[in-house]
């Protein structure tokens, strides 16, 4: 089964020549108190800063999922009050959840083809000053739709904190990471390994907010993970396997330039397709350009034949994505990861045009 689903999807192939090198080197055994996993977790945070040109004063942590980062973020950095701005399905989840905690959370929806600055820009002066943190989606999985993160832009105070959910964008294409204080994403989608591994990058401010905070109160404190990540260790026992995989990946994938380069030359690949092709009846769900995600494609069209193309998907052995929320049964969705090849890629358009 070929995998575009956008997550969990196609793991690299070389994955499995590293599980297989893991477990033979005892590495699926150690535990996370070790010597030997501390020189992984130490070698592994510092090939992620220089591969994904993270800034040096930026933190790397390693928890279950982008989800656990959701309720981290609300637990140890949001001081009274959060904004949750969102246009899918999982940005509005994230605000449900922080709601639980945080009952004074605020959320504003935004339209499909309206930006972050676009909706930032309806909010008042007055409405911003109250903001200590400000929570963003900048890959949103459900619709397909990728925003451009500027701090300055948004307009808020030079004290609110901006976290950023790029869980399906992390790993393929560059981030602007010093316009936020807070990355969050989970490792089955550009990452490219199985699932069960998050990762939350923090700046200095957000280490700063979380001191001012105190808050112990719960295991998933940022001041606990921050204790323990000084030592090369983790606050409870890791996925060190996953961990193992993205250390190996990480010295074997070309950089993130690159990686960017090859997902937006698929992209290209793709919208000349669904724009010239006559088997079906599709449409980019987002209309402009400039607000698609490059690494998740989401196409609508009647129901009729969104369920043909993921039969003949299906029957060929090819797993699509369906739709999500309210775009379910209009909707399908299709993977571009830098897991995907070309060969891939043409190898479903052969399928679809058969």
């Amino acid at each position: 089964m070929l995998s575009f689903y956008p997550g969990p999807s196609k793991v690299y192939p070389q994955t499995l020549g590293f599980i297989q090198e893991a477990y033979e080197q005892g590495i699926v055994s150690i535990n996370h108190r070790s010597a030997r996993f501390e020189r992984l977790l130490k070698e592994t945070l510092e090939n992620l800063h220089q591969k994904w040109d993270i800034p040096s004063e930026y933190t790397i942590y390693f928890i279950s999922s982008a989800t656990e980062a959701w309720e981290i973020v609300a637990e140890s950095l949001i001081e009274q009050k959060s904004m949750h701005l969102y246009n899918g399905a999982f940005g509005k989840k994230w605000s449900h959840y922080v709601a639980q905690i945080i009952p004074q959370a605020q959320s504003k929806e935004f339209a499909l083809n309206e930006s972050l600055v676009e909706c930032a820009e309806s909010i008042t002066p007055q409405q911003k000053s109250s903001i200590d943190t400000l929570c963003l989606v900048q890959s949103e999985t459900s619709n397909g739709t990728g925003q451009v993160i500027n701090r300055k832009d948004l307009g808020f105070s030079d004290d609110c904190l901006i976290a950023v959910d790029a869980t399906s964008s992390m790993g393929g294409i560059q981030l602007p990471w010093s316009e936020a204080d807070v990355w969050l994403a989970s490792c089955q989608k550009c990452m490219g390994i199985p699932a069960g591994l998050g990762v939350l990058i923090c700046s200095p401010k957000a280490l700063a907010r979380a001191e001012k905070l105190q808050h112990k109160g719960h295991y998933n404190s940022i001041l606990l993970m921050e204790q323990n990540r000084k030592l090369f260790q983790t606050h409870y026992t890791p996925n060190v396997l996953g961990i193992y995989l993205l250390n190996r990946l990480s010295q074997t994938l070309p950089s993130i330039q690159e990686i960017q380069q090859s997902t937006l030359e698929k992209m290209a690949i793709w919208e000349d397709f669904w724009q010239h092709q006559s088997q079906f009846q599709f449409d980019f769900l987002i209309d402009k350009k400039e607000l698609r995600l490059p690494t998740v494609l989401a196409l609508q069209g009647e129901a009729s034949e969104v369920h043909r193309i993921l039969r003949l998907a299906e029957q060929n052995h090819v797993d699509l994505g369906k739709g999500y929320g309210v775009w379910k049964e209009n909707t399908f969705r299709i993977a571009n990861f830098p897991s995907h090849t070309l060969e891939d890629i043409h190898s479903l358009i052969q399928i679809i045009q058969a």
